[in-house]
């Protein structure tokens, strides 16, 4: 369970943010910030079979 975030650093340049299980997500844009678990509640997912 992951989530990718850009968002521009205090020079205007954009950087990533990877926020993994048990973090908080936050959107700064709307200053928002929530638990990464929120976001996937009620998915299910599945792992896929290598070939």
């Amino acid at each position: 369970m992951t989530v990718e975030c850009f968002r521009p650093n205090e020079n205007g340049v954009w950087e990533l943010y990877n926020y993994g299980e048990g973090d908080e997500v936050t959107l700064t844009s709307v200053d928002f910030s929530f638990p990464i678990e929120m976001l996937y509640e009620d998915v299910f997912l599945e792992e896929l079979e290598e070939e």
